[in-house]
């Protein structure tokens, strides 16, 4: 048994995804167990927050993560231009942090709505992407241990403050909870990222010197950059169409609905990090040119597809039976019927996306594009007209709706590519 585990650790996938799970199980056990500190009302703004974070994140990201690892394997100048992208985005995110340029951003994302101080929510989107990027680092240099000895080591301080809030006789404000859960626990991650790339830019520079480097340089950062920004508008857009119904929530000041949909949606959070945890690692291990590994991965993954669809119900059921029994006092039944049907659908669109992260290997952003567009149109019509008056007709209408263009998207990138095999 013992030699099982440890072969288990040292298999690179394995060790990734159980980091994942690490990294995933320390913010659910924040949004499982912070509630109970909270009245509706900051509820709501915690869900509120916790959501507009999360999008920040997406929105300051810029597509640098999917264009490292895709250009990784290929260019070795890639580290320089992450590096020098990475640095802008963090330039950008004080900027609008700490100047009139968030006003803009505030009235967007309704934070001018929501009893939390916009500094910080900017350090938790600015501590969630160094994580990400930090764990490229380590990902791209075949160096997995690295990220599960860090994801340990961050949920232990987390662990340690969520105890530090529950057993003191304080009453903490929503600044103070963040400070502790989502920014001070990032502090060494932010510093070593930041270190990290201040190091490569100072190499890019001193390649770049030479005059044919130089011209190398910003022919690959130029295909890069339009490769990142395509891959941004997608993921932007994507990410946008499963947060609007908390966005618009938080504007229309619903708070009851707000405070049930967070909760819920707190419970798919960690489907989605794990998911998009393990999509990153197999780009990063795809190469265009090695068919036969595509075509066994693919088979693989049809393999599993009764077992899914059962297991999925099964563990959807599970959760929403677990909620039900455990959901703070000021929520109600229909939380647990949100969770159903959230939990379903990300499990749904997580194996879908299984097939789809493909079109990331083969470059096929353009269908992508389309499809995230229809997907927004049809969320935006389920949730102005549906989901205030019909809450649990309408949240399943959107989730069905994204379900749906997923599998579309799904099988149209199986299909192409199957021409191209």
């Amino acid at each position: 048994m013992l030699s099982k585990i440890k072969s288990l650790l040292h298999n690179p996938g394995m060790l990734y995804t159980l980091s994942s799970l690490i990294y995933s199980f320390s913010t659910y056990i924040i949004v499982l167990l912070i509630p109970y500190t909270l009245n509706l009302q900051s509820m709501a703004n915690f869900s509120a927050a916790l959501n507009i974070m999360m999008m920040l994140s997406f929105v300051f990201e810029f597509g640098v993560v999917t264009s490292f690892l895709r250009y990784n394997q290929l260019y070795d100048t890639t580290k320089y231009i992450n590096a020098f992208m990475q640095i802008i985005i963090f330039i950008l995110m004080v900027i609008f942090s700490e100047t009139f340029f968030g006003d803009f951003l505030d009235k967007f994302f309704g934070v001018n709505h929501i009893d939390l101080d916009r500094t910080y929510i900017y350090l938790s989107a600015f501590a969630v992407l160094s994580w990400v990027f930090f764990k490229n680092i380590f990902l791209s240099n075949k160096k997995i241990n690295m990220i599960f000895y860090n994801a340990v080591i961050l949920t232990l301080i987390r662990i340690v403050f969520l105890a530090y809030i529950f057993i003191s006789q304080k009453s903490f404000s929503l600044d103070e909870i963040y400070l502790m859960l989502f920014i001070l626990p990032f502090i060494f991650i932010i510093f070593y990222n930041l270190r990290y790339d201040f190091i490569s830019l100072k190499e890019a520079f001193k390649f770049s010197s030479n005059k044919t480097h130089k011209r190398v340089f910003f022919t690959r950062f130029k295909k890069i950059l339009f490769f990142a920004l395509t891959t941004y508008v997608i993921s932007i857009l994507y990410v946008y169409t499963s947060r609007y119904p908390i966005l618009y929530l938080t504007k229309h000041n619903a708070t009851k609905l707000l405070a049930e949909l967070g909760y819920a949606t707190s419970f798919g959070g960690m489907i989605i990090v794990l998911s998009v945890s393990i999509r990153s690692y197999l780009i990063s291990k795809f190469n265009i040119s090695n068919t036969d590994e595509i075509k066994l991965y693919i088979n693989k993954m049809f393999s599993y597809k009764y077992l899914f669809i059962i297991g999925s119900l099964l563990f959807s059921f599970v959760m929403a039976l677990f909620v039900y029994f455990i959901k703070p006092s000021y929520l109600s039944v229909d939380t647990a019927i949100f969770v159903f049907i959230l939990v379903e659908s990300y499990l749904v669109s997580a194996y879908l996306g299984m097939f789809s992260l493909l079109s990331k290997t083969f470059n096929f952003n353009n269908l992508e594009l389309k499809l995230n567009l229809v997907r927004l149109i049809l969320v935006v019509i389920w949730v102005h007209t549906m989901l205030v008056h019909s809450p649990i007709i309408g949240f399943l209408g959107l989730n069905l709706s994204m379900v749906l263009v997923e599998f579309y998207f799904a099988k149209i990138v199986l299909e192409r590519v199957k021409k191209k095999r």
